[in-house]
Formats: structure tokens, C-alpha cells, sequence
């Protein structure tokens, strides 16, 4: 049987979910394609996979009727931020306050913001297919066909790439990408804490990776170490209560002792950017389109703001231009360009100048956190882009 729409979004993670409500919401008619069955509602353990979504793409989200759908229980606002140099007297202070913001971000379990967004799609006119996967992926002038594996042909003016880093869709529109690989994986637990963490963020670079506690609803945080391959390994392998010792000695004991929550989990960390983010009747976003190191914290924000930028892109399309026009999705490609290069830049430039180890960088890096820490305007900068 063969199907219709305007747009078809293959992966519905996070980000491919928000974007076809948002498309659904805007009144095209869409398909979400997710090869996972769908899921339940969340059970009560904690996720390990812990998201801080920007204060603006919170609200993007309450536009779309899903930030005001999750329980106040299940979210946790980071108030202030401290980032520790590698030198005890290097560190630079972030506070909302300051900056006249009511947050910094605010941190929400994967599985929680998954299950609304689920929600709201079933609730909308959005047609959901889940529980198969895609086989062949092909594109005329006017439109394209997607072939399902249970023999399901859809067919649309435009198809969506959000099925992650490892993207089929993307292999299929023969877009390659540009890839370095870190050498390093990112280690998460969470751990009860025996000091209430005030809505602050942590985070220090350290010979041994950077590491990052984030403040979760109650006296519980969320680690995030990205380190070596070896101290990884060496994490991954320590019985509960040594893993809680030392990640509290690695952040000098400012939470008190620890409790481990979960088993630990480790995922690979590389930079990767598609060579190019549209091709005619395809266009990619979130981890299809780019991946970057996780010391920001704004790879999903990332990908919701392509889903931002394709919306309105779309949007203001010239009403006899078919959604697929490679002129139309051009401007898309060319509204991402700055914020893409600004955060892999600063994400890349981060990790590369701490694990740099020479005596000069070293003291080069600390001063230029002590310094930054002095000047109010750069701060104010920073946080409003860290909002965005």
C-alpha cells in the first residue's frame, strides 16, 4: 500500500519526534518512521541519560504544547555554573542572576522528555510508524519514496533525516561526512549526594579528561567523565561504592560522600559533521547532521535548533515552491552554518587546549579562565549564548 504526505521524518529520537510535531503543528501532513517499537510510559528508575536543554529551547518546546506536559519533579534548573581550570586557583563562575536570566538550562531525563513528546505526536494528526525499519530510499524531481521492510512504499515531497550519527537516510542521499574520532569515551552514572548541589553545575578539566556533575530534582547528580579509553575502562570496572569514592575525591568532595544510583554506561566521543546538510529532497538534522564533544552540553540543543531553522525555513517557502526545492532547503543549510562552526569550534578548542600538556599552554589555559572570570560583559556573553 502506498502512502502520501508532505514530509516524512525518519529516526524519532528526541530530536526527529520534535520535529514532526513541529512540522504537524505547522498543518503539512507527516510521517515519523522509528524502527524501535514505541515505548510505554517511564518506570521510576533514573535515566542514565541525562539531557541540560537551553532555556530557549524550552520554550520552543512549551510552544509545542510538550515542556508543560512533564512533571516539576522530573526536571531540575541549573542556576549557577563553576568550570575549574587545572590549576587550583583557575576557575570561572556562571550565575543566572547575573545575567538576568531566569536559568541556565535545565536538566531532564531522556527517557521522561521522550515519553511526552511521544504523547503529543499520538495526540496530534501525525502519522507514527514504529516497529520497522527502513530498506530503499530513492528521489525524483518532484518527490521522493521510501520504501519500508514490511513492503510499505511512502512517498513525499521531502524526507527528514533524524535517525543519529550512524544515519541510513543520510548514506542513502550519498552525503558523507567529516569525522575525528577523540580517542575517548564519555562516562555516565548517577549518584546520590550527601551535600544538597544548589542548582550548580560542575565541571573541571583535569589531566585525567573533563569531568562534570550535573544537578538532578533532590540531593542527586549526574556525572558526565570523558576521559581516556584506558581510565574508562578503569571506571567502568569499579564496584559501586568505589566508583562513588572516587568520582567524589575526583570533584574535591564538594557534594560530600556519593551514592551510586546506576550502573555505570560509557558511549564513544568523536567530532563529526556532514559535508553538506541538504541535498534536494533531503535534509538532516541532529546527530545525522553533526555530533560534538559533550563538555557544553549542547549536542541536543543543536538538533532542536535545526528543527527551529527547517520549520520556519519552510515556513516562508514561496507558496508554489515544493518543500524538497533545493533553493528553499539551501536556506536552511546556509541559517545553521554560524551556530554549527561556533559550537564545534568551542567544543572542539576546549577539549584540544586542555589535553594539550605543555607547561606554557597550561599556564596560558588558567589564566585566560581567571581573566574571564573578571570581565561581567564577556560572562554576560557567554550565558546568553549558552541560553539560546
Amino acid at each position: 500500500m502506498d502512502h502520501e504526505f508532505d514530509i516524512v521524518v525518519v529516526g524519532g529520537g528526541l530530536v526527529g519526534a520534535a520535529c514532526a510535531l513541529a512540522l504537524c503543528r505547522q498543518g503539512w501532513a507527516v510521517a515519523l518512521v522509528e524502527s524501535r517499537p514505541a515505548d510505554g510510559a517511564p518506570d521510576a528508575a533514573l535515566d542514565d541519560r541525562i539531557y541540560a536543554i537551553s532555556p530557549g529551547n524550552a520554550a520552543w518546546l512549551k510552544t509545542l504544547g510538550i515542556w508543560q506536559m512533564l512533571d516539576p519533579q522530573h526536571f531540575c534548573s541549573i542556576d549557577r555554573m563553576q568550570v575549574h581550570g587545572d590549576a587550583n586557583a583557575a576557575r570561572i563562575d556562571f550565575d543566572a542572576d547575573e545575567a538576568h536570566a531566569d536559568n541556565l538550562g535545565l536538566i531532564v531525563e531522556n527517557k521522561r522528555l521522550q515519553h511526552v513528546l511521544w504523547q503529543g505526536l499520538q495526540q496530534s494528526d501525525a502519522v507514527l510508524l514504529t516497529g520497522t525499519a527502513c530498506s530503499a530510499a530513492t528521489w525524483r524531481d518532484s518527490a521522493a519514496t521510501l520504501t519500508l521492510a514490511d513492503g510499505r512504499s511512502l512517498t513525499a515531497q521531502l524526507l527528514i533525516a533524524a535517525d543519529g550519527a550512524e544515519s541510513w537516510l543520510r548514506t542513502q542521499g550519498g552525503i558523507g561526512v567529516h569525522r575525528h574520532d577523540y580517542a575517548q569515551m564519555g562516562v555516565v552514572a548517577n549518584f546520590d549526594t550527601a551535600v544538597a548541589h544548589g542548582n550548580t553545575a560542575r565541571q573541571w578539566f583535569r589531566p585525567d579528561g573533563v569531568l562534570a556533575w550535573l544537578p538532578l530534582p533532590g540531593r542527586r547528580m549526574s556525572m558526565v567523565w570523558s576521559t581516556s579509553m584506558a581510565h574508562a575502562d578503569h571506571l567502568l570496572a569499579l564496584e559501586a561504592e568505589a566508583l562513588a569514592e572516587e568520582v567524589a575525591a575526583a570533584g574535591g568532595q564538594e557534594l560530600g560522600a556519593l551514592r551510586t544510583l546506576n550502573t555505570a554506561q560509557a558511549f564513544p566521543l568523536r567530532l563529526q559533521t556532514a559535508e553538506c546538510l541538504v541535498k534536494p529532497g533531503l535534509a538532516l538534522v541532529g546527530d545525522a547532521a553533526h555530533t560534538i564533544h559533550p563538555l557544553a552540553g549542547q549536542g541536543v540543543n543543536l538538533g532542536f535548533r535545526d528543527v527551529i531553522a527547517l520549520t520556519q525555513t519552510l515556513a516562508q517557502r514561496h507558496p508554489r515552491q515544493l518543500l524538497g526545492d533545493i533553493m528553499l532547503l539551501r536556506r536552511f543549510e546556509r541559517a545553521r552554518k554560524t551556530d554549527m562552526l561556533a559550537m564545534r569550534a568551542l567544543t572542539d578548542g576546549l577539549q584540544r587546549l586542555f589535553a594539550a600538556d605543555q607547561p606554557l599552554v597550561r599556564r596560558a589555559r588558567n589564566w585566560g579562565l581567571r581573566l574571564t572570570d573578571r570581565l561581567a560583559p564577556v560572562k554576560k556573553r557567554l550565558i546568553r549564548q549558552a541560553t539560546l
